[in-house]
């Protein structure tokens, strides 16, 4: 009987011909949208995952305002001096081994990070470029670390610093040449030469203008001193910016945060472990930020004591996650529309067939055939056109999400391609040069033997040396099926077909053979 079963439902295969072929465009439709729309679900999924670890976050250390009014308060209920108090509202600084402690202590947590340091100079038998008397955002207050200084170059100093002192060169130490502001918006280029990192110590990159009027060129070295102690300090030109600000200093020299802390006093310099600010910890995945903060908090308890507190942003990853979401959305509801439209159609033309092959049935079934054979031969016939449907779309139905993925793949190229010009001279997650020698497990930052030479006058962009993204690969969303993807698209078919049988299997049972062949069906 089973063989004679699968004889009839080929049989009505060819037979129906136009039927077959409307029932396979149908299926092949529908397991296009699907595919589709299940490729998209893992596209989505993948750009996800990239945006937590590219976007994964910034946890900086801020001021504790809530801890330093109570504590303003306390001091003045005890007769304390106010005016003390406007030194406790300035941006907070962390000492140095501090930070580098919980960079290396917390490896799971944190991708990148970034500090800095400013001081002031003096010239040392070179000459200097006349300003406006505004400093670019690089310059600030000489040995206030992160403070925004109000005229960038002029020396200014904190309590800790002789205010009577002259300066005319301005110190802006950072980790790395990629957080130095300007970097970021392209008003800050590499003209000549190549940029700094933690490793880079007694290196200097110095503005176009200042190396022009003192015929400095990369490799040259030369010498300031420092305000406080008279020493001079060699530096070595690694790097020669250029800047399209109308604020920027021209006497600002960037340098990692080591070398700039030569230029401190005693007191400040504190045998090494000297302050730094603006502290920020660039997070591997958004989602552990929190934790990280906890963790942070328990072990280092000295910084709450300092009147310090984390702050977690994630706004771009949110924002990031927003749009991607919205695709995975679309995908879903693709997907429930497709496979809801599949069910209504293929039951239409199931039902109309069952009705015009009525007499067919009622022979069938006088002959020995039960109902359950029936529906059987019918689910056959489905099943069988639907897999050549399926398998149809299995070819095409890549290229088809390819086409509506087009959307995601802009999406997370953009996004590639920003990040790329944010990690100028930290191309990958943890870098090499970080504070004791740790590396993370990943590869190190582009070193100046990295980096070809330029001919005079060409301007590098860190574009150029950073390439395609982060260690220097390409990184593209992959909107190719996977097994697991067929699979799906088999077995929802499959469930569609399923779907589709309910209604005119429930009018097959109802049918009776002897009224049928009587005509009276």
């Amino acid at each position: 009987m089973f063989r004679n079963m699968l004889k009839r439902s080929w049989l009505s295969i060819k037979r129906k011909l136009g039927r077959t072929i409307i029932l396979t465009l149908i299926f092949f439709m529908m397991a296009n949208l699907v595919l589709a729309a299940f490729i998209i679900k893992s596209a989505v999924s993948a750009q996800m995952d990239y945006a937590k670890s590219t976007l994964g976050g910034t946890v900086s250390i801020q001021a504790d305002m809530d801890a330093i009014r109570e504590n303003q308060k306390t001091e003045m209920e005890q007769g304390g001096d106010p005016s003390e108090m406007f030194k406790s509202m300035s941006r907070p600084s962390v000492k140095v081994e501090t930070a580098n402690q919980i960079v290396t202590t917390y490896t799971d947590y944190i991708k990148d990070y970034s500090y800095e340091i400013s001081v002031s100079a003096n010239s040392y038998n070179l000459e200097t470029v006349e300003t406006k008397g505004f400093g670019d955002k690089g310059s600030r207050m000489g040995g206030m670390p992160g403070m925004q200084s109000m005229f960038g170059g002029m020396g200014t100093t904190d309590d800790s610093s002789d205010s009577s002192l002259d300066s005319d060169i301005t110190i802006y130490g950072v980790n790395a040449y990629a957080y130095i502001d300007g970097v970021d918006d392209e008003t800050v280029t590499i003209k000549d030469g190549t940029y700094f990192d933690e490793d880079s110590t007694g290196s200097v990159m110095i503005s176009y203008e200042f190396s022009e009027l003192n015929s400095l060129k990369v490799g040259d070295i030369f010498k300031i001193k420092n305000i406080y102690t008279e020493k001079s300090v060699s530096l070595t030109v690694i790097g020669i910016y250029d800047t399209s600000s109308e604020r920027a200093n021209a006497n600002t020299m960037y340098m990692n945060t080591e070398t700039a802390a030569k230029f401190f006093d005693t007191d400040e310099y504190n045998d090494g472990n000297y302050s730094v600010g603006d502290v920020k910890f660039y997070m591997i995945n958004s989602d552990n930020a929190e934790e990280f903060v906890e963790k942070v908090n328990a072990e280092f308890t000295e910084l709450a004591e300092d009147n310090l507190k984390f702050a977690v942003d994630t706004s771009e990853y949110d924002s990031l996650s927003s749009s991607i979401e919205s695709v995975g959305g679309f995908a879903d509801t693709i997907l429930i529309i497709v496979i809801i439209a599949a069910i209504i159609i293929i039951t239409l033309i199931v039902t109309i067939n069952v009705k015009d092959r009525r007499y067919e049935i009622g022979v069938l079934m006088s002959l020995g055939a039960s109902k359950k054979n029936v529906i059987s031969q019918i689910a056959t016939e489905l099943l069988v056109i639907g897999t050549f449907g399926f398998a149809l779309a299995s070819v095409t139905g890549t290229v088809f999400a390819s086409s509506l993925g087009n959307s995601i793949l802009e999406s997370q190229v953009t996004s590639s391609n920003q990040q790329s010009e944010r990690n100028f001279g930290r191309p990958g997650a943890m870098m090499g040069g970080m504070p004791g020698g740790f590396s993370g497990g990943s590869s190190r930052g582009s070193k100046s033997s990295d980096i070809p030479d330029m001919p005079d006058g060409d301007t590098l962009n860190m574009k150029d040396i950073i390439g395609g993204g982060r260690n220097g690969q390409k990184i593209e969303l992959d909107i190719n099926a996977e097994p697991i993807d067929y699979l799906l698209l088999f077995v929802t078919g499959y469930l569609v077909i399923v779907f589709a049988l309910i209604l005119p299997s429930i009018s097959i049972m109802r049918y009776q053979p002897k009224e049928i062949l009587s005509g009276k069906e």
